[in-house]
Parts: structure tokens; C-alpha cells; sequence
């Protein structure tokens, strides 16, 4: 799930939604994780804030996001450096949107150094997957099978979770009782989850096509990559 990573030491009013970012007084403080002329999280972050400005028009989010983040860049909010831990525990990047489970694991890293708060927005929440498959040749399929029921038992599914990792089953997990409580405290608030929208592959390639070819010409500006 696409999430605003936030130094609670430096910024003070936390972002709830996209069309924060374009507040005033956020100048200097957003950035992205990387490159959105190649790299797929920055992509889904255009797209995910387009998203959020056609009230969910998945055909039109690609072009709405590239013109959000050219707004973004003229108001002087945008930074066009790649964020990560050290640009956002340093100030450089005050603001990284990025997958949820890697800004969770970065406040755990930080332990406090500084407070960092993990937002999924209101509006325009896009959530990604990672996919396991068996080969259709491998010598032992059924071993393979086996291992693919471990991966979504209970116990293996909270393994992820414990990672920050969203599992497949996660409601499932909490409508169940399953989740500890002082894990389920750690997460954002679930609801936001259920709202998720999952971008086909056909929406995806669509979208990254727009997003690729038209950002210099739109947003006009390169981000710099770690």
C-alpha cells in the first residue's frame, strides 16, 4: 500500500491525503522514492495521486497524477531527490511517499530518531503485489504445492505481516482474531486497507506508458536516484 512516510520531528501538521502535499506549508518536504520514468513505486504513486484527484476514475489517474505532481513541483513542495531513511531522518526529505511496508520497517530502524508517522491517504489508495507461482516442469510439483499452503497458513501469513509485508489473508486474519493485538497496533488503521484498489496489469502497463513517456514534458523535472 502506497503511504506518506512523515519526520513527526520536522513536520507537525501530518498529511492525511494527497491534496495536503499541495499546502504551503509543505514547501520543500515531498518527495518520491525514486524515479517516476522507471521505477514502478513512483509510477503507482503518480497514478495513486491521480487517483485521488478524478474521485477514482481509473482511465483518466495517469494524466491527473502527472498534472498533481506538476502542481506539486510549481508550488516548490516537490523535492527531486529519491527519499529513503537518511534523507528523511536527515530533513532533505522530510515527506517520501512510498510502500507502507517499507516506511514501517524505516520507523523501526529509526527507533525514534526521529518520531516517524506512517500514513495511507484518504483518497487514491493504490496497494501493490508481490506473486508466487509453481512451475509447470518443476520434478516435484506436489513439494511445491505444499509449500504454497504453508505460505498461506495463518502462521506464515503473520510471518509477512510481521514484516510489515500485507498478507493476502490479512482480512480474513482480522475478522478472525488472529492478528496480536500489539501488532495490529503498529499497522494503520485496517479500513483504509479495504478500500484498497489493486491495478490490473492492463491498467498498470497504461498507466506506466503515460506516466514514462509524458513526465518531462508535464512535471518537467529529473529526480535524482540514491
Amino acid at each position: 500500500m502506497l503511504a506518506f512516510e512523515v519526520n513527526k520531528d520536522l513536520i507537525k501538521n501530518i498529511p492525511a491525503d494527497w491534496p495536503d502535499l499541495l499546502k504551503p506549508e509543505y514547501k520543500d518536504q515531498v518527495a518520491l522514492d525514486g524515479d517516476p520514468r522507471s521505477s514502478n513505486e513512483s509510477i503507482q504513486a503518480v497514478f495513486a495521486s491521480g487517483l485521488s484527484s478524478t474521485g477514482g476514475e481509473i482511465d483518466k489517474a495517469a494524466d491527473a497524477g502527472l498534472q498533481f505532481f506538476k502542481q506539486l513541483n510549481l508550488s516548490g513542495n516537490f523535492v527531486p531527490a529519491s527519499g529513503g531513511a537518511s534523507t528523511l531522518a536527515l530533513g532533505t526529505t522530510p515527506i517520501v511517499i512510498r510502500w507502507d511496508y517499507l516506511a514501517l520497517g524505516d520507523r523501526d530502524t529509526l527507533k525514534g530518531n526521529p518520531e516517524v508517522a506512517v500514513v495511507v491517504p484518504k483518497t487514491g489508495i493504490v496497494a501493490g503485489v508481490y506473486v508466487q507461482a509453481i512451475s509447470a516442469y518443476a520434478p516435484h510439483p506436489n513439494a511445491a504445492k505444499l509449500w504454497m499452503e504453508h505460505l498461506y497458513s495463518d502462521e506464515s501469513q503473520l510471518a509477512w505481516l510481521n514484516g510489515y509485508c500485507h498478507p493476502a489473508r490479512f482480512d480474513d486474519l482480522v475478522k478472525r482474531n488472529v492478528v496480536p493485538p500489539a501488532l495490529m497496533e503498529k499497522l494503520p488503521p485496517a479500513d483504509n486497507y479495504a478500500k484498497a484498489l489493486f491495478p490490473t496489469l492492463e491498467q498498470q502497463g497504461k498507466a506506466k506508458e503515460i506516466i514514462t513517456q509524458q513526465w518531462d514534458s508535464v512535471v518537467g523535472v529529473n529526480v535524482t536516484t540514491k
